[in-house]
């Protein structure tokens, strides 16, 4: 397992998802769980030798910056954008490719 280790927020690059398509609700639930005290999850972070680019966190890095918090936990691992874009999209393939063949499956069913 990565070592968790604090990074401030400010340092984050936040290019692999646009803010417009982060959920209201979700941000708030996280907010709500800052003020009761809750530790939020770690964020996944890739470092290039250069950029750390958030990956997984976007809603709870916004929770944590509303609040005033100025860095997270975070699991660091290599990487660059180019990679987790391809990641994703292959991702995204494979889950497109088997709920084609589950929508076959079903049509085949008498």
């Amino acid at each position: 397992m990565t070592p968790l280790v604090k990074i401030r927020t400010s340092e984050l690059r936040l290019d692999f998802q646009p803010p417009e398509v982060l959920s209201e609700a979700t941000v708030i639930g996280y907010i709500e769980m800052l003020r009761d005290g809750q530790a939020l999850p770690p964020v996944c972070v890739r470092f290039d030798g250069l950029n750390y680019f958030l990956q997984d966190g976007f809603h709870r890095v916004e929770a944590a910056k509303r609040e005033g918090i100025q860095e997270v936990e975070a699991e660091i691992t290599p990487g660059t954008l180019a990679q987790m874009e391809s990641e994703f999209h292959d991702g995204l393939k494979a889950a497109l490719a088997q709920l084609a063949e589950e929508q076959s499956d079903k049509s085949r069913k008498p």
